[in-house]
């Protein structure tokens, strides 16, 4: 009898044991349902630019450009500009912008959130000693006091075997959103990047446009000058040096805007490289300085969802929120902990240690919500409302994206037929205005005649200025759109640039898991690593 009766506890022993071991396994987590990445080849409607010719007359503003599709982006792509000014200032801006130091404390937030919650996996221990002295009424012990000392010292241990997996679940949501908040410091280095670069040529635009306007104003007071000398021969009349005149303190009044444009972008970049705008040491940067970059990496599709840091961190996002409806679940089933106390307890200090002072315990105990009003139910239903808003946002997130390197391969397709278009325009208003000008002098033309070539000579030579940094701008532009040179998988090919220590922590992510189709088609492994 006594041997059933063991083996039955036995038996039970080990099913209970074996069903915790099944609870432990499972996961309330639904299936994560990364939406698809859009399956096209191409970026705009219609056919995609290829090659842009080279333009004439306009310096290196007007060089060739090629776009190669498939290709990687260089890892510090604001190299390709040539300008030692311009890499100056994107690193400056990489190691004293407080933005970038801001990104990094909000990832260091939620690496040390993620470590709070991974201790949950482990026993807790605690250690409490008391010591008392006491008096008791005699009312209890037959009519006499009693006075004595008590001393106690225990460690507590206390244990949650997570069998419904709430821990589990709570950690990797934490884990997602610490690779969100990496992804978003990798965004905020991109963002910085093609800011301070766009910014520096905007500067640099503006300060050949202030250039050409006043050398416009001293064109425009030698032609007044001919016709304060033409009106007192009697040549012309005193309207036509008025008009002059005119037109000559209509292009002054052009010049304070400009300038406050300059100012204006100067301080931006003062404040983009960590600095305040009256202490800034902000290089000059011509603009004819500037190099075009021939060849226009673009990367495809399919590779784009893989790379830019804001769908990666949506992405994260999804996988964190999809943890969080599985938490809501896991939090419906009952509650197992495991606590115990290993101590002594004596009255005299002398004997504290004896085998006799020796106390313990050990408890276990389970908690199940019978009734909460729907609370743990609206929690669900909650946390399964905001997962389809993440999805919807990764959605969003993605198309974004695409929108944007659409926009920014049809900016630079057109910003070349632009700039081709201005030149053209300017060579022949500037033939127009050196003959007006000419014949003027000769007394052949009317001031009319002048003015007229005068005022279209001047709006095309400021607009091919503006033309020529708007090429350089939207370069850089889809640069940015394709994510920049960052890769997640960066450390393991070995690249050396600002952020390499950002993309050795960052995760591969979920579509580039070792085997899958997306994985095989990551430029790391087809394609060389492009070095400057």
């Amino acid at each position: 009898m006594i041997s059933r009766r063991i083996n039955i506890s036995l038996f039970g022993s080990l099913s209970l044991a074996a069903l915790l071991g099944l609870l432990a396994g499972c996961s309330f987590e639904p299936k994560l349902a990364v939406p698809k990445a859009p399956r096209v080849k191409t970026y705009t409607a219609g056919k995609q630019p290829q090659k842009l010719a080279a333009i004439k007359g306009v310096g290196k503003a007007g060089a060739a450009q090629q776009f190669a599709y498939g290709k990687r982006v260089e890892s510090q792509w604001w190299n390709l500009y040539n300008s030692p000014q311009i890499e100056s200032l994107v690193l400056k801006a990489i190691n004293k912008s407080p933005t970038l130091a801001s990104a990094k404390a909000t990832l260091e937030v939620a690496h040390q959130e993620l470590k709070s919650v991974q201790g949950r996996f482990f026993p807790q221990f605690s250690l409490s000693t008391t010591g008392q002295r006491q008096r008791q009424s005699g009312a209890g012990f037959g009519g006499s006091t009693r006075t004595y000392s008590l001393y106690t010292g225990e460690v507590g241990v206390s244990y949650d075997p997570d069998i419904f997996g709430v821990n589990r679940l709570v950690t990797r949501s934490y884990k997602a959103l610490e690779d969100q908040q990496r992804y978003s410091l990798q965004e905020a280095y991109l963002t910085l990047e093609g800011n301070t670069v766009v910014t520096a040529i905007t500067l640099a635009s503006l300060q050949a446009q202030v250039n050409t306007t006043r050398a416009l104003v001293r064109d425009q007071i030698k032609i007044l000058k001919i016709t304060q000398q033409q009106y007192k021969l009697g040549a012309v009349t005193y309207l036509d040096v008025v008009n002059q005149e005119s037109q000559v303190a209509a292009t002054q009044a052009t010049l304070p805007p400009l300038e406050q444009g300059l100012a204006t972008a100067r301080h931006a970049l003062a404040v983009l490289v960590g600095s305040i705008p009256s202490e800034a040491d902000i290089p000059l940067i011509k603009l004819e300085s500037l190099k075009l970059p021939a060849e226009l990496p673009v990367e495809l599709p399919s590779v784009l969802v893989h790379k830019r840091p804001d769908i990666l961190s949506a992405e994260a996002q999804l996988r964190s929120s999809n943890a969080q409806v599985g938490e809501a679940v896991a939090q419906m089933f009952p509650l197992i902990q495991i606590a115990g106390n290993l101590g002594f307890e004596n009255g005299h200090l002398a004997n504290f240690f004896d085998a006799s002072s020796l106390i313990w315990s050990l408890a276990g105990g389970l908690t199940q919500t019978i009734f909460d009003g729907g609370t743990l139910e609206a929690n669900k239903r909650a946390a399964e409302a905001a997962l389809k808003g993440v999805v919807a946002d990764y959605r969003t997130t993605v198309l974004n994206a695409f929108g944007q390197v659409a926009n920014a391969l049809r900016a630079v397709q057109h910003d070349a037929q632009t700039l081709r278009y201005e030149q053209a325009a300017y060579t022949d208003s500037l033939e127009a205005y050196k003959l007006a000008r000419w014949q003027y002098k000769a007394g052949a033309v009317q001031y009319t005649s002048l003015l007229t070539a005068q005022v279209q000579y001047e709006k095309s030579r400021l607009a091919v200025v503006s033309a020529k940094a708007q090429r350089f701008e939207d370069t850089a532009a889809l640069f940015v759109a394709m994510g920049g040179g960052w890769w997640p998988a960066n450390y393991a090919a070995g690249e050396q640039g600002p952020v390499a220590k950002v993309a050795a922590k960052t995760p591969v992510p979920l579509h580039d898991k070792p085997g899958s189709a997306a994985a095989a088609a990551s430029p790391a492994e087809t394609s060389k690593t492009v070095r400057n």
